[in-house]
């Protein structure tokens, strides 16, 4: 019997810039799940801008580039730096200040149906990427080589894993993040 495995490299070439919904700045897509209950996307920051509210939305925003941001939901800003993963209810468009040029992944779920975790970790030698009852699992490869049986996925570079596993050797240093379906 042969296990069925649905997984992809996406290119950091071959994503699609979009702008926001408010026009306000743009956003590289990654990925995107049936009927828009899920995305994976990195966007450009230079400046001030203030966030597209999403309703029904959570968020998971990580500063990759090399300048922290501060997100000001109406109070006082709070400081994002780098490789922080911070949620926040998408309702809520921050006004965002990048110290200068930079780059953020978005992780975005429709809250009635999924549920989503990041996390940046290394990987080494021999680490397997499972869908294992998720919906999806993004690596995003921040510095290194990942090696795998569908090619090399190189820094910028993601691998998306929606059914089945892939072996992977490192090193690398990855953003991982998950997608969870709610019951």
């Amino acid at each position: 019997m042969t296990a069925v495995r649905e997984a992809r490299i996406i290119r950091r070439a071959d994503r699609r810039t979009t702008p926001w919904a408010n026009g306000a700045g743009t956003t590289a897509e990654i990925a995107t799940g049936a009927a828009s209950r899920w995305r994976f996307s990195v966007a450009t920051l230079d400046g001030s801008s203030t966030f597209s509210p999403f309703p029904e939305v959570d968020r998971i925003f990580t500063v990759i580039g090399d300048h922290p941001v501060s997100l000001d939901f109406g109070g006082a800003p709070t400081e994002i730096r780098r490789l922080r993963p911070t949620p926040f209810a998408g309702e809520r468009g921050p006004i965002c200040a990048a110290a200068g040029p930079t780059e953020a992944f978005n992780v975005m779920v429709h809250r009635s149906t999924t549920a989503a975790a990041v996390d940046v970790v290394e990987f080494g030698p021999d680490h397997e990427v499972a869908a294992d009852g998720r919906v999806a699992v993004l690596v995003l490869v921040l510095d290194g080589r990942l090696t795998t049986d569908l090619g090399p996925v190189d820094a910028g570079d993601c691998l998306l894993v929606e059914q089945g596993s892939v072996g992977t050797s490192g090193p690398a240093s990855v953003v991982i993040a998950e997608i969870l379906a709610r019951t």
